[in-house]
C-alpha cells in the first residue's frame, strides 16, 4: 500500500521544529549549542535559532534516531545545501542526505509548473510524497520510494530534514526562475540566444561523450519584411508568435526552440539523425502552411518558411553546426524567388499577391 501524506502547511514552523526538538529530548540527546525560541506569529519565521554562550559547542545532530539508526549532522547538512544556487544541485544534495537518513530506493522532484523534473533510482513500490512550500510560495513536489512502507518515525525524520532544507530550495528556485527569464525571448516565450549557447554546449558535450546524434534546424520566414511593411509590425509580431506556437506543438518536449532575433528561429534536436531532422523540418513547414494570421482589417496572411538542416560531425563545435545549417538555409532561399506575401480573403479564398 502506498503512503502519500501531502505537506500542505509550512515546513519550517514551530510545529515541525518543536516535534524535532521533542524527539531529541526523548532520545536524551539535547540540542547542545542552540536554543529554539518561539515568537507570537505562526509563520515560517515563528522560530529562530539563538546560540548559547558556551566555551565548547558539541556536535548538533538532526533528529536523533532509535538505536542503530543514523543521525544527520545539521551543520554539515546546511553547509552542503548552501554550497550551490543551482536547483538541480540543491535537490540532489537533499536527496543524498535523505538516502543516508531513511535509505529510499529512489526519488523524484517536480518544480512548480513542471519546468524541471529530476529523478533517480527505482521509482516503484511504496512512496511518500511532500508538497514543499514556504511563505505561501510553492516549491515543488518531492516523492520518495521504498521497498517497504515508510514508518511514522521515517516520515518524522524526513520532515525534520525538509524543515531545514526549504529555505535553500526557495533560494535555488528563485535563481532558477530568474535564469529562465534571462534565457527566454519576451515576445514569443521561446528560448533566446543565451539559452541556445548554454543548452547547446551541454548537449554537444553529451553528444560527443555518448556518441549520440545532434541536429540543428535554422528557420527564416519568407517575405517577413514585406509583411511588416504591408500590414505593420503588430501583424508581424502575431506572425512570430504563431510560428513559436507551431514549433512548440510540432517538436518534441526534449527539443529546444529558440528565436535568435527578427524572424530567425533555431530548433536543436538532441538524438536526431539527419533524416529525422529533415522529417521534423518538413512537419514544421507543412504545419506553418496550414496557419495564417489575421490583420486588423480582417485579411488573413499565410506564413511561409525556409529551413536549413545540419547534423553534428566529428570535430564540429556549436558555431560550426549552426553555420552549416545556415548555409543550407541560404541555398534554399537562393533557389526560390522572394515573392510578396499572399493574403486570403475573409472567407478563406486566396487572392493575387499584394505586390508584383
Amino acid at each position: 500500500m502506498s503512503l502519500q501524506p501531502i505537506l500542505r502547511r509550512h515546513l519550517v514552523g514551530p510545529d515541525v521544529m518543536d516535534r524535532a526538538n521533542s524527539a531529541a529530548m526523548k532520545a536524551k540527546t539535547p540540542w547542545h549549542g542552540f536554543r529554539l525560541s518561539q515568537r507570537v506569529n505562526r509563520s515560517c519565521r515563528g522560530c529562530q535559532v539563538q546560540p548559547i554562550q558556551q566555551n565548547t559547542i558539541p556536535q548538533f545532530s538532526l533528529m536523533p534516531a532509535s538505536e542503530g539508526a543514523v543521525a544527520i549532522d545539521a551543520v554539515r547538512f546546511l553547509l552542503a545545501m548552501t554550497a550551490s544556487l543551482e536547483l538541480d544541485a540543491v535537490i540532489r544534495t537533499l536527496n543524498a542526505f535523505l538516502v543516508e537518513l531513511v535509505a529510499p530506493t529512489g526519488w523524484s522532484y517536480r518544480s512548480p509548473g513542471d519546468e524541471l523534473h529530476l529523478s533517480e533510482g527505482q521509482q516503484i513500490g511504496h512512496s511518500v510524497q511532500y508538497r514543499l512550500g514556504l511563505n505561501d510560495q510553492a516549491l515543488g513536489v518531492l516523492e520518495l520510494y521504498g521497498g517497504r512502507p515508510f514508518s511514522a518515525e521515517d516520515q518524522q525524520r524526513i520532515e525534520g530534514l525538509l524543515a531545514l532544507a526549504v529555505p535553500s530550495i526557495q533560494n535555488a528556485l528563485r535563481f532558477f526562475q530568474v535564469s529562465r527569464q534571462l534565457e527566454r525571448d519576451p515576445l514569443t516565450g521561446l528560448g533566446n540566444r543565451r539559452a541556445l549557447m548554454l543548452q547547446g554546449a551541454q548537449w554537444l558535450a553529451d553528444c560527443i561523450r555518448h556518441r549520440h546524434s545532434l541536429s540543428l534546424l535554422v528557420l527564416d520566414l519568407d517575405r517577413f519584411k514585406m509583411i511588416n511593411d504591408t500590414y505593420g509590425h503588430p501583424t508581424g509580431d502575431r506572425v512570430l508568435c504563431q510560428v513559436a506556437e507551431v514549433l512548440r506543438t510540432v517538436t518534441r518536449a526534449a527539443d529546444l526552440c529558440v528565436r535568435l532575433g527578427g524572424d530567425e528561429f533555431v530548433v536543436l534536436l538532441p538524438g536526431a539523425t539527419l533524416d529525422e531532422a529533415q522529417d521534423c523540418a518538413e512537419r514544421i513547414r507543412q504545419a506553418l502552411a496550414e496557419h495564417w494570421v489575421e490583420t486588423e482589417t480582417g485579411e488573413r496572411v499565410r506564413i511561409g518558411v525556409s529551413i536549413g538542416v545540419a547534423t553534428y560531425r566529428s570535430g564540429m563545435d556549436l558555431e560550426q553546426l549552426y553555420r552549416e545549417a545556415d548555409a543550407a538555409l541560404y541555398a534554399v532561399k537562393q533557389a526560390r524567388p522572394e515573392r510578396a506575401p499572399h493574403r486570403l480573403g475573409r472567407m478563406g479564398f486566396q487572392v493575387q499577391p499584394l505586390l508584383a
